[in-house]
């Protein structure tokens, strides 16, 4: 009888092991390379800039890139990243030029942040996305920068040392001219729901050598507090003298507003907390106290808050990026005056919200 190998005799433990299918363990085999950067010099990213989708404005007149959001439920913000670029080996030699775009730093983006797809979603100043620029012709190039750029928000860009308006987009000797440098743009989405702060951005010239240049900036997602509700009523139906009534809240969403179980959602860039302002319902006041007091809540997790009629109250529980959650009320009445006695009160509630600090990377 042939003698069996130990390859051979671990191939047959394996063959009968599976049925008589033949099955070899996983091995992990090392992989490696060398980056060549010989030859050629790095191409230069001489200076760049975020806007709106027009590519050259923003949302407030301080120096560099401001936007704000929607404040609406999943409407996201379209802003441009801009970059002009030239190469010391010429035009020809830049391969690609890209954007990487860099979270807030030390802003946890908490568990309901949905980040937007092909973005990682991770927070805390890691990157959210590289992005490809296309390179403008270039008049359109010279005409975007040297025209509505410098004459209309001349504080918009950041440049590289050594270069400005001129040297960029004097007509005899500028390099957009003389199609030494070029323009190279394109469109970024911001999601509702990512943070306000300051992002931080990276254009990336690349040449065919595999050599860089790359110029930072920062860009603000200016902050907005704004949430939705889906209740236009809160009916306490029937409520018996010194009877906590209790109106709890869900988390379905209703898609008609009405006397729905409260629920309540944040749509905007911040962490917020809601405030809540309720007349008497014509209760009045005995010995100059109310006669009525409410009670609410964000989420079933915390403690009520007492509030009294006329009284702006910053209710417990907060909202954080993207968030839903109920909110509960609740009223008890000492006392149902003689001069009112009803027996339908009615009355009004305000609500508003205030913003609370992000979550921060260590939370």
């Amino acid at each position: 009888m042939k003698k069996l190998t130990a390859l051979s005799l671990m191939m047959a433990v394996s063959v009968w092991m599976m049925g008589g299918a033949f099955a070899v363990a996983d091995t992990e085999v090392g992989t490696s390379l060398t980056r060549d950067t010989a030859g050629g010099q790095n191409p230069i990213v001489k200076a760049k800039w975020e806007a709106n989708l027009d590519r050259y404005t923003d949302d407030d007149p301080a120096a560099g890139a401001q936007f704000l959001p929607s404040g609406q439920y999943q409407v996201n913000k379209t802003i441009t990243l801009c970059a002009v670029v030239t190469d010391p080996d010429g035009l020809a030699d830049i391969d690609a030029v890209y954007a990487d775009v860099f979270y807030p730093e030390n802003i946890a983006l908490g568990d309901s942040h949905v980040a937007l797809p092909d973005q990682s979603g991770l927070g805390c100043g890691e990157l959210m996305q590289e992005d490809t620029l296309t390179r403008l012709d270039k008049q359109e190039g010279w005409d975007l920068f040297c025209n509505r750029v410098k004459n209309e928000n001349n504080n918009l860009p950041t440049f590289n040392g050594g270069y400005d308006y001129d040297e960029i987009c004097n007509v005899d000797t500028g390099e957009l001219m003389k199609l030494t440098a070029a323009v190279y743009c394109g469109e970024k989405e911001l999601s509702y729901e990512d943070p306000s702060g300051d992002y931080k951005v990276w254009a990336v010239a690349q040449d065919k050598n595999g050599l860089q240049g790359t110029l930072e900036n920062h860009f603000t997602y200016l902050p907005m507090t704004a949430f939705e509700k889906d209740f236009s009523a809160v009916a306490y139906g029937n409520v018996k003298l010194n009877t906590h009534k209790i109106i709890s809240g869900d988390l379905t969403w209703d898609s008609e507003t009405g006397a729905n179980p409260a629920t309540v959602r944040n749509v905007g860039n911040t962490r917020l907390a809601m405030k809540v302002l309720q007349d008497d319902m014509g209760l009045g006041k005995t010995d100059g106290s109310w006669n009525v007091k409410y009670d609410g809540r964000i989420g079933s997790d915390v403690a009520f808050k007492n509030y009294w009629p006329d009284n702006l109250t910053r209710l417990n529980g907060e909202l954080d990026l993207s968030e839903m959650n109920e909110m509960d009320f609740s009223v008890l009445i000492s006392k149902f005056p003689p001069t009112n006695p009803g027996p339908n009160y009615t009355g009004a509630m305000t609500l508003s919200a205030v913003s609370v600090p992000h979550l921060t990377c260590c939370e």
